[in-house]
């Protein structure tokens, strides 16, 4: 599966999700809104998924390696997760889930790390 195609499965997903709509730039990059609020952004040439983040979560999805850090001087709180396959899919579905909840005022879903 190419890298658009993938981006493709990621973007018909999202159009799912409540309140979510997307709109193609003149690029060609998909840039992915919940109301106002632009969660992200879907390249499909280059097979790449970008967000703006808080500087703590920044370092934390870096650390943890569920991203890596955009460009410093464009972007210095961006993160970026490149698609090359089903796993990436998951991962970039999860980031998005995270900004998703995040501008709606949700807490994260419940997770088995989480203290009892």
């Amino acid at each position: 599966m190419s890298a658009a195609d993938l981006v493709d499965e990621i973007a018909v997903e999202l159009r799912t999700w409540p309140g979510i709509r997307i709109e193609r730039d003149d690029d060609g990059v998909l840039l992915v809104h919940h109301h106002h609020d632009q969660l992200g952004t879907l390249d499909p040439e280059h097979g790449v998924a970008e967000f703006d983040v808080e500087t703590a979560e920044h370092n934390e999805l870096v650390e943890r390696g569920e991203a890596e850090p955009g460009d410093p001087v464009l972007d210095p709180h961006g993160v970026t997760h490149d698609i090359h396959g089903p796993a990436d899919v998951t991962a970039v579905l999860e980031l998005f889930d995270r900004r998703y909840r995040e501008v709606r005022g949700e807490d994260p879903p419940y997770t088995s790390a989480d203290p009892a």
